[in-house]
């Protein structure tokens, strides 16, 4: 337990270099969720109690307890009387959101976060992630619908180059929700998601995505174009979301998976 300890200790000094203004129970989830995308804890593992949290961290009980709330809330732990605190097993929860996250202001929380994947197709379509993508070949497309906190839903086209990541089609949809896409290219792959480019535009959402998130037609929303690299520094995947306007506010996330 107190390697686990030491290990925590580590990552936050990672952490408070770069999300320093984030309060203290934050600064310890966001150490936990890295530990768990680099696969330092895995499902199954078991967190030393709070006791032992507040012994060998610069936090005091409070802060362990609710930064454990917090990490219960997004899924990536599960809570018993028995068993004590236990790194969970991935569900349609994505717990390890990490481009952006919807945050409550008035509870200072993120707010969980959950997939549906609604197509893995081959897509023909050129766009922007051609471009950027440096292909103008086929592309692989998810499509997904994302439901914040059951409070509003947004939409996300993920898109890979069908020459370079053609196995990925053999997966089914159920192989694709409550996981980082990224980490099913890593694990597949063995490229990793080094760097991030995001563009936001305030625009009309196309109809067809209005029709899927409950909206009228032509409403304004957000969408964010999500370039990211991988890494040798090549362009890696390109991701397009649409968030309805009134959605709560969004923070950019610098940490990234290991």
């Amino acid at each position: 337990m107190r390697s686990i300890c030491n290990q925590i200790n580590t990552q936050l000094a990672t952490v408070s270099a770069t999300e320093d203004k984030l309060p203290k129970y934050r600064q310890l989830s966001e150490a936990i969720l890295a530990l768990i995308e680099e696969g330092a804890l895995k499902p199954g593992d078991l967190l030393p109690n709070e006791t032992l949290l507040t012994e060998h961290l610069p936090y005091s009980l409070g802060t362990v307890q609710k930064s454990l709330r917090s990490l219960s809330e997004l899924g990536a732990v599960k809570r018993t009387r028995r068993r004590g605190t236990v790194i969970a097993d991935h569900s349609s929860q994505i717990f390890d959101l990490w481009q952006f996250r919807f945050v409550d202001e008035n509870e200072n929380r993120v707010l969980p976060i959950f997939s549906r994947v609604l197509n893995i197709s081959r897509f023909e379509g050129r766009g922007p992630w051609n471009r950027f993508l440096q292909d103008n070949g086929d592309m692989i497309r998810i499509v997904r619908e994302i439901d914040i906190d059951h409070q509003f839903k947004m939409h996300s086209t993920y898109f890979l180059t069908h020459s370079r990541f053609q196995a990925i089609l053999d997966l089914k949809p159920s192989d694709l929700e409550g996981v980082h896409l990224s980490a099913i290219v890593q694990r597949m792959y063995g490229v990793n998601t080094v760097r991030n480019k995001n563009q936001i535009v305030c625009t009309a959402v196309p109809d067809p995505i209005c029709l899927q998130l409950g909206l009228p037609t032509a409403a304004r929303g957000l969408r964010c174009d999500i370039s990211a690299h991988g890494d040798d520094d090549r362009p890696l995947s390109f991701q397009r979301t649409y968030t309805p306007a009134d959605a709560p506010p969004m923070e950019f996330h610098k940490l990234k998976p290991g």
